[in-house]
């Protein structure tokens, strides 16, 4: 903490490399969730409410992704130019990706559930959860809503619930 606000932070090896990304002016708390390729996510509270946040190693570079209509967002993590979390538009949460603006906003979200968020990106492929019939469902996605894959359908039936944090592929093969 600084100040009394939380700040999002960057290192490079050092505790004097340190590099605050708390944005200019926002007045709150900022959170640094998930950092690739140069890039770093998180969120920045401006006004109160949660912007999701990318950028590339310093302050003055925060670009904030919040789409429109969007009364709060957090992105959780960024990979090969895409970064992924979630916004929270008409009451519901959406699973979200990004391509490092506010728009054009992907929303992931698949028909029928009443909540989702992503939470880990690779390759052009999205992971995280969609919530169905009130419990959440490990999910996968590839860059649009229509493509959502449930995982949870492919577990044994004692699970009741699952969620899916990470995705990497490798070897020819889709790991979650």
């Amino acid at each position: 903490m600084v100040g009394g606000h939380r700040r999002a932070s960057l290192w490079s090896g050092t505790a004097a490399s340190w590099v605050d990304l708390t944005p200019a002016g926002t007045g709150g708390d900022s959170y640094a969730t998930g950092v690739s390729g140069g890039q770093q996510v998180g969120y920045a509270e401006v006004g109160g409410q949660r912007r999701a946040s990318l950028w590339s190693g310093t302050a003055a570079s925060w670009v904030d992704l919040t789409p429109a209509g969007a009364t709060s967002s957090e992105a959780w993590t960024v990979a090969g130019g895409q970064q992924v979390g979630g916004a929270d538009v008409g009451g519901q949460r959406r699973a979200s990706l990004w391509r490092g603006t506010a728009g054009p906003w992907v929303d992931l979200h698949p028909a029928g559930a009443s909540d989702s968020d992503a939470l880990g990106v690779s390759d052009g492929q999205q992971v995280g959860y969609a919530e169905v019939a009130g419990s959440p469902r490990a999910s996968l996605w590839r860059g649009t809503a229509a493509s959502w894959v449930d995982l949870h359908a492919h577990l044994p039936g004692e699970f009741v619930e699952s969620v899916a944090s990470g995705v990497w592929t490798g070897n020819g093969r889709t790991y979650v």
